[in-house]
């Protein structure tokens, strides 16, 4: 029986060029895109339509990962890595020659008459090693378990050589994994994980192996910052995932009156070949532009929209879009977006200066794509182009989900923000988290950036708000996401928005749950527990001082006690957080942008 996996999880956390364990002793690694095989599948099964994203990202289409009960029983590919195995009873060790060569079974060598140690008296099926050789640009190596062994030996590499691997019992440290070769040479795993210490194996640097793409696939590289790592650590493979809501069809053709008419007409105007009189009797009949109805009408026959045309220059003129949306009533419950706006008038006194509006969104479709992936540290390509290319050599399509959701909008009082922003404690913070942000980012090779205050406080307010709805709602904190519509750099000085919503394909995001405490009388007490627990952490006054911490120092008042959330639920990896910027700290507790909601309750 082959491997399953769910399709969602090859989006992330294993998609292309990730290692997976499995159960059966095998460790795999899924195989870039030009071998992933549709034939046999209806395009309607696979296909996933999103004009904006496809426009954003600059490629042809999306596809959904086949699962395990599609009808043709397409399979994903993937290849065996790394290579080295070792027999679990006796230590004795191969390496395949193929990516794609079957699970090894022991070789039964010899080692009790040979060397006085046990030997396998049954072929016994091997387990893959554990360390291998990563560099930054994504490349992948098998450890040189053979050169490593003989490096200070001063014996030579011989077709006749073959190790073993054995692991001490007095120590548990990497001292304690040894390997030995049957011509006597002989070497632990102590010191492997120093910086340059694979120098002398590896002269001219990282030769850019990359087995997800097939047995001889290299690249140029020359990398010296070649990392011993385990198979399965956590910063081995870091998936680039962009992201998408989707937007009603009123927002770019026509406005919801033609919508509301195609919706009445559609299988009458499809249902003709020659639909051209049938078209202009409709737009006759409504008193409605002919040219307007068949536009909107091709759109939705095509599953697109009228934005070919359009340029994004940046995520966050992406964003707006959805922005414009999501901060007034938009759609219906039959649309992919619906969400229905609330003046702050209709809540309660205590939260009225801090928001403009609050939006409940019923119902949302998200569409996620994987678009590349790093290794070592996340976001490591310089460009999203750098980035698709690690997934294949010359496809124009990308993986893609679609899920389905519900959530709350928060539009802030962009008055107050702007008081707020001004404040010298504020821009203090600002410039020291732009500090440390920076001299990482210097150290990545990253362009520096002038950090936006208001984007720190909205992230920190999206954190600390989903902490509490999972107290409350009843969803799990891993399953309820953010979407910071702010510019780091506050470039787009009109966008200052939050959206806190749970999707995916599954059950979760169906429940209602956000959307009933987004309430009028609920979601007031939520904010107000969110806050007040904001306050203070278990790590204090440790954390409410801290001048750096995190990856990178990229945070100030924010740790696992207090702010910090699941990977799945944060779109900047934990990273630009200050608590502070809420509620004060212990010497100005009047500063924070929510000190005057505390002192009214």
């Amino acid at each position: 029986m082959a491997n399953q996996i769910r399709k969602s999880q090859l989006i992330t956390p294993w998609g292309v060029g990730s290692i997976i364990p499995f159960p059966d002793k095998s460790c795999l690694m899924i195989a870039g895109l030009d071998a992933w095989d549709y034939t046999g599948l209806d395009d309607n099964y696979y296909l996933i339509q999103d004009e904006r994203l496809k426009k954003w990202l600059d490629v042809s289409e999306f596809r959904t990962p086949p699962d395990s009960n599609n009808k043709c029983n397409i399979k994903i590919p993937a290849v065996r890595f790394p290579m080295w195995y070792y027999c679990p009873y006796c230590g004795t060790m191969k390496k395949l020659k193929s990516l794609s060569a079957d699970h090894p079974c022991c070789p039964q060598y010899d080692w009790k008459k040979k060397h006085g140690l046990r030997s396998c008296v049954k072929p016994t099926k091997m387990i893959p090693e554990r360390f291998i050789v990563a560099c930054p640009n994504g490349h992948i190596h098998d450890f040189p378990f053979m050169e490593w062994v003989h490096e200070l030996s001063g014996k030579p590499i011989t077709s006749d050589c073959i190790l073993r691997r054995s692991t001490g019992a007095r120590t548990s440290t990497l001292a304690g994994v040894t390997y030995t070769c049957s011509c006597g040479a002989k070497r632990s795993m102590a010191n492997a994980f120093i910086p340059d210490i694979l120098g002398k194996i590896f002269p001219d640097g990282c030769n850019g192996n990359r087995p997800w793409m097939g047995d001889n696939s290299h690249e140029k590289c020359g990398c010296r910052d070649l990392r011993v790592m385990q198979r399965g650590a956590s910063n081995l493979w870091f998936a680039e995932v962009e992201s998408s809501i989707s937007i009603p069809w009123d927002n770019y053709i026509g406005g919801e009156e033609i919508e509301r008419i195609l919706d009445r007409n559609y299988d009458l105007i499809s249902g003709e070949s020659d639909n051209e009189p049938v078209l202009k009797f409709i737009a006759s009949s409504n008193n409605i532009e002919y040219d307007v109805l068949k536009k909107a009408y091709l759109a939705r026959r095509e599953g697109k929209n009228n934005i070919s045309d359009k340029i994004y220059n940046s995520e966050e003129e992406y964003r707006n879009e959805e922005y414009i949306s999501l901060i007034k009533d938009s759609g219906s419950d039959s649309k992919d977006l619906y969400t229905k706006n609330y003046p702050i008038e209709k809540y309660a006194k205590e939260i009225r200066p801090f928001f403009k509006s609050i939006s409940l969104v019923h119902r949302l479709h998200e569409t996620r794509v994987l678009y590349g992936f790093s290794r070592i540290k996340p976001g490591m390509a310089s460009s999203k182009v750098a980035a698709k290319k690690s997934l294949s050599k010359n496809q124009t399509w990308l993986p893609a989900i679609k899920v389905f959701g519900e959530g709350i909008f928060f539009q802030f009082n962009e008055d107050l923000l702007e008081e707020w922003a001004q404040k010298e404690f504020i821009t203090d913070r600002t410039n020291k988290l732009e500090k440390n942000y920076n001299e990482a980012a210097a150290h990545n090779q990253k362009p520096s950036i002038k950090l936006n205050p208001k984007y720190i406080l909205l992230h920190t307010f999206a954190h600390v708000l989903i902490n509490q709805l999972s107290f409350e709602c009843g969803y799990s904190t891993s399953s309820i996401r953010e979407r910071i519509y702010c510019d780091k750099t506050g470039t787009l000085e009109d966008m200052n928005g939050v959206l806190i919503y749970t999707a995916s394909g599954d059950s979760d995001g169906s429940l209602g749950g956000l959307v009933r405490l987004g309430t009028s009388g609920r979601i007031e007490d939520t904010i107000l527990s969110a806050m007040e627990n904001a306050k203070w952490c278990a790590s204090d006054p440790l954390c409410i001082n801290s001048l750096g911490q995190g990856t990178d120092s990229c945070n100030l008042a924010a740790c696992h006690n207090c702010v910090l959330l699941p990977e799945t639920s944060c779109e900047n990896g934990n990273k630009l957080l200050d608590r502070a910027m809420l509620i004060g700290n212990l010497v100005n507790p009047n500063e924070g942008f929510f000190s005057g909601m505390l002192d009214n309750d």
